[in-house]
């Protein structure tokens, strides 16, 4: 699981910033649930506050870890600075492996990768392996590997070492490679969704993810009973895969398209497949940028227990999202909410448990104390 991330010189934020997923001693317990870290963390604040560069700097991390090694010689890495300065930025992320805890850092320009490293820590913490440009500097001997790699200036030992196939880099990649995003980090989120026919189709060869989504749209569309896929065939003759949803009237069943369902059901459609790969598949991370688009509010409470419940969450899979709902809040508390805010365009967050005094306290709502601009986060209008 991922314990917190961070990042300089990267888009909005200049001088710094860093999300930690973490929880305090204070922590009440049905909120830590006995664990020492969170399994959901909601970023808010107003509008071009720098919310989806908070996730985007996620984003980043994970394309450097997994694709970079696809990179031509000559490419360079499509991420901006601060303004578009020339000075190198700076990332990290710090995550957990069956007890062990493990940090990775990463130094670069558009060019090249200056600096990589990994620690770990079991009882005490070691440098795993350090790079400084394409040299290896130092190496704990369960690494020794990556002597026999070529590394390139605009690729990561993570993501060239899987290209290796080498084995002691499988459970470091596949970290990287189950943070499931819907946010790209230099578009942000897609203007149009992935495709519904690429959705529909993965779902039908995928059955149990789609009895998943089938019982959660049902609980949040009181009127659908169900949901059927049909293979039919196009103008030319290729196989295609269309969802029914099906109403009831007097005991007699009427199928609607996709197209002319709610806007809600729509959105549940497409995100449900992501739900159910980290809930039921292989844990990770879901990162959600806006994630309850079109969602009447009272399901979103709905959706965060998924990961804050033992019984559907075995995994220990973990949800960052951003929202514009308020209402949430509460049902978050301190220990669970970052709010970003922006100073003469430079971006800044903190979680509501890091505000000093007791303004913010766990018998007290958050709301209308947000909504009051006293902890920021909201417009100044």
């Amino acid at each position: 699981m991922i314990l917190g991330y961070g990042a300089k010189n990267f888009l909005s934020f200049k001088e710094g910033m860093e999300i930690s997923f973490r929880l305090k001693k204070g922590c009440p317990e049905e909120i830590s649930m006995g664990k020492n870290y969170s399994t959901i963390l909601c970023v808010k604040g107003a509008n071009a506050s720098g919310k989806t560069n908070a996730l985007k700097v996620l984003s980043f991390i994970r394309e450097v870890c997994c694709n970079s090694f696809n990179n031509k010689p000559e490419d360079e890495f499509k991420f901006e600075t601060y303004f578009f300065n020339k000075k190198r930025s700076v990332f990290f992320v710090e995550f957990c492996d069956n007890n062990v805890e493990y940090k990775y850092e990463l130094e670069l320009n558009k060019k090249q990768i200056y600096r990589e490293a990994l620690y770990r820590k079991k009882k005490r913490p070691i440098t795993v392996f350090e790079r400084i440009e394409n040299s290896i500097r130092s190496r704990i001997r369960e690494f020794n590997e990556i002597d026999n790699i070529k590394l390139r200036n605009n690729a990561s030992i993570i993501s060239t070492a899987y290209q290796y196939e080498l084995p002691v880099f499988r459970k470091i990649y596949k970290f990287f490679v189950t943070i499931i995003l819907n946010a790209d980090y230099s578009t942000g989120l897609p203007e149009q969704p992935l495709s519904i026919d690429l959705i529909t189709k993965y779902y039908y060869f995928n059955q149990e993810e789609f009895e998943f989504a089938k019982d959660i749209i049902k609980k949040c569309d009181l009127g659908i009973v169900d949901i059927e896929i049909e293979e039919r065939l196009d103008d030319k003759d290729q196989k295609k895969h269309v969802p029914l949803f099906m109403h009831e009237i007097k005991n007699k069943r009427h199928h609607i398209s996709y197209y002319d369902e709610s806007s809600g059901t729509k959105s549940l459609y497409r995100q449900l497949c992501s739900y159910f790969i980290v809930l039921k598949k292989y844990g990770g991370v879901l990162v959600s940028d806006e994630f309850d688009i079109n969602l009447h509010p009272d399901i979103l409470p709905f959706l965060i227990q998924l990961f804050t419940d033992k019984k559907t969450n075995k995994k220990n899979a973990q949800l960052l999202f951003t929202t514009h709902n308020s209402n949430i809040l509460d049902t978050l508390g301190q220990h669970r909410t970052v709010l970003v805010n922006k100073d003469e365009n430079e971006s800044y967050l903190y979680r509501l448990d890091e505000i000093p005094g007791d303004m913010i306290r766990n018998d007290r709502p958050i709301e209308p104390i947000y909504r009051s601009g006293k902890i920021g986060g909201v417009p100044r209008i």
